[in-house]
């Protein structure tokens, strides 16, 4: 019971601490986007995607072999630390250069004293968050992961996100000229804050002993919550990169639960290289363990690939919209899908508490695997019709609150939490892969995906602006969830019946939004202040739930019968 009541304090930590610090993004989105204007607004969400586009560069994945490797042998915390923080600087300032000559290229073509202008020192000030925080805050916080003290990573993650919204929203408020710029300054501020607190912890836990060891589900929990990408505004797929995280830590600690034995190979386990001191240089404070470092790269570069491809694929459209139609765009576009972002989370908590349930049948009874991946997808889809039709409508009143028009880009509500049924299915999917050890085949669906939707974004965005980046966001994520129904199908060598399958949730799906569209004519239009906005909104979706909850008892779309049959499935 010792186990159980670690993880689940350490789940409690970690989770309390994300839905607070995303509570409270939340809010400072809609304080920034009413008092900012889109334009301001939307440069201030272009950098931080194009930060979080190039910060992958200096994590490189390293984080999740530093973790494994020091939770095996807590010894090595010393020397790993003092490597990667020096490795990681030199990442950064390859990442700072090429962020800077993409900021320098993309506004010298757009002309007009663009160079001069604010959105490049926003994006210049943001850089230096290269050299900061991958290679400090978040190469401390991943020793206390290793160490299983997750407590003290989500308290400090938790402090960082209020000391941002506060600050941030004073500055907001009060009106500072060039506000951007200290909105970026508060989040350095922030992550130099992590630093001053975690290091002396850092240095008092090096002088102990008997330190704890982590499990493998614990450390990908957290380097998930912990290292979420900044928002971008639309239904990206965080809950996939967890997924990665726990995939590249399991499958370089042998097999897996369920694997078949003629199936792909899990790598062998690599022991970290010997401390050598012929290969150790010193330039300061900063040390260079070479053969280390080779292990390191060796190691992590893979998972810097995938996370690198899942990354771009989550917030490209930002940049794009911001490039082809302007940043007034991406600011109206960041305004309406922050709603389905919010969600993400969620996906986040599917696939946390699906793969250790499926692990432990996929050991013991793979056959059953099948049929539970069936039924979990049903009532995962059943989970999001509600939020997919109820949400947008009550983002309107928000959207009217926000003034300068925001309400104009509702309609990439609707289509970003349409995406949202594609999402969740795939959350639910895609721990299938790793407990058959095939975790490597999402790559193609990444690369897929990725390709559908840079193609499909260069095509519509010119012409239908944020409308078009929504819809580039709904047909990927259709697109990648396809290509992975099929896949996982043939993998488990069991075919879903897709008539019997689909037929109940686009009943239940079609007429939601059949009902929500006559509702909105009848008691929404022409309700254009913010209380006769919120007034028909909640009209609006109390009548969207009595009628799912009616539809969902009428076609059983939720009996007990289902649930029991779910639960035998997973028993073993």
């Amino acid at each position: 019971m010792e186990r159980v009541s670690r993880l689940s304090k350490n789940t409690a930590a970690l989770v309390s601490a994300r839905i607070v610090t995303s509570a409270l993004t939340f809010g400072m989105a809609i304080i920034i986007n009413r008092k900012l204007g889109p334009e301001l607004a939307g440069i201030y969400t272009y950098a931080f995607t194009l930060y979080t586009i190039f910060q992958v560069i200096p994590d490189f994945g390293i984080g999740n072999i530093s973790i494994r490797d020091i939770s095996q042998e807590t010894s090595r915390m010393r020397r790993y630390f003092q490597n990667i923080v020096s490795l990681r600087l030199l990442l950064g300032l390859v990442a700072f250069g090429l962020l800077m000559l993409t900021n320098f290229i993309t506004l010298a073509l757009q002309g007009d004293g663009a160079l001069a202008g604010e959105k490049f020192w926003v994006v210049f000030t943001i850089a230096f968050c290269l050299l900061i925080e991958q290679p400090f805050s978040n190469s401390l916080s991943e020793n206390f992961i290793a160490l299983e003290r997750l407590g003290v990573v989500a308290l400090v993650y938790m402090i960082m996100g209020i000391m941002k919204v506060a600050m941030s929203v004073y500055v907001v408020v009060v009106g500072l000229e060039n506000v951007l710029i200290y909105l970026i300054i508060i989040y350095i501020i922030t992550i130099l804050y992590s630093i001053l607190h975690l290091y002396p912890l850092y240095r008092r836990t090096l002088r102990k002993a008997g330190l704890v060891t982590a499990e493998i589900s614990d450390m990908a929990m957290a380097e998930a919550v912990t290292h979420a990408p900044a928002p971008s505004g639309e239904a990206a797929v965080e809950a996939l990169l967890a997924d990665y995280s726990y995939a590249g830590l399991a499958e370089a600690s042998g097999a897996l639960p369920g694997e078949d034995p003629g199936a792909e190979a899990a790598a062998p386990l690599v022991a970290p290289p010997q401390s050598d001191p012929a290969s150790v240089s010193r330039f300061g404070p900063f040390t260079m363990d070479g053969r280390l470092w080779r292990y390191l790269l060796g190691s992590a570069w893979p998972l810097a690939v995938v996370s690198a491809g899942v990354t771009i694929y989550a917030g490209i459209d930002i940049p794009l919209l911001s490039w082809l139609k302007g940043d007034t765009q991406v600011g109206l576009y960041s305004a309406a899908g922050m709603f389905a972002k919010a969600f993400v989370f969620l996906t986040l908590a599917l696939n946390m508490a699906v793969l250790p349930a499926i692990s432990r049948v996929g050991g013991k009874d793979p056959a059953r695997l099948g049929p539970i991946w069936e039924k979990l997808l049903r009532y995962a889809w059943f989970l999001i019709i509600p939020l997919a039709v109820i949400v947008p409508i009550l983002a309107r009143p928000i959207l009217v609150l926000q003034e300068h028009d925001f309400v104009r880009a509702w309609n990439v509500t609707w289509l970003t939490m349409g995406a949202m049924n594609f999402t969740f299915m795939y959350a639910i999917s895609f721990p299938f892969f790793i407990v058959i050890n095939k975790q490597k085949t999402v790559t193609l669906i990444v690369t897929v995906g990725l390709v559908a939707k840079v193609i499909l974004a260069l095509l519509v965005i010119p012409f239908w602006g944020y409308t078009g980046a929504a819809v580039t966001v709904l047909v990927s994520e259709g697109v990648a969830f396809v290509v992975l129904f099929w896949r996982l199908s043939v993998e488990l060598r069991y075919r879903i019946d897709l008539l019997k399958f689909a037929a109940v949730p686009l009943l239940m799906l079609g007429t939601l939004y059949g009902a929500a569209f006559v509702l909105y004519r009848v008691f929404a239009v022409g309700k254009d202040t913010f209380m006769s906005s919120l007034q028909s909104a909640f009209i609006i979706a109390a009548a969207l739930t009595i009628l799912y909850v009616i539809l969902a008892f009428a076609t059983r779309a939720l009996s007990r019968k289902g649930l029991h049959e779910l639960n035998d499935l997973l028993t073993v």
